[in-house]
């Protein structure tokens, strides 16, 4: 099965020529490369709208953040800041996450495919993409 043709925006990524498996990588080491590339790329606001990360239960690197399951992952402190944070006193009590609505079938990839193919057509309607 061949993957269609990038749209104008997603062949201008900074990411553009790196491994799927650096661009949806889990964890921040994995993610480096294109975490670094999104430090410069000139299509982020196109990248964020076109996949809407928060929308979906989104696993890799996009507009600039690493993302698991729909949510941005904090990049881990260095040892210093963590020493430092320690040595600061109790740290503030975690508020829990509000509950998000589940899609019918997250693991459905087929059906998530289909989303973003509809998310990419409209994009390249509204004119909001570069040429």
């Amino acid at each position: 099965m061949s993957q269609p043709d990038p749209t104008p925006w997603q062949a201008a990524a900074a990411c553009a020529g790196l491994s799927p498996s650096v661009v949806f990588a889990r964890r921040e080491r994995q993610a480096a490369p294109a975490l670094r590339a999104c430090a410069s790329c000139p299509v982020r606001r196109e990248c964020a709208e076109a996949v809407a990360p928060a929308e979906s239960w989104f696993d890799g690197v996009c507009a600039g953040l690493l993302w698991r399951n729909g949510r941005p992952v904090r990049p881990r402190s260095s040892d210093a800041s963590r020493a430092s944070r320690t040595s600061a006193g109790p740290r503030t009590p975690r508020v829990p996450d509000a509950p998000r609505p589940s899609p019918a079938d997250p693991f459905d990839a087929r059906a998530v495919a289909a989303q973003l193919d509809a998310v990419l057509a409209g994009a390249g309607t509204r004119g909001g993409g570069r040429d």
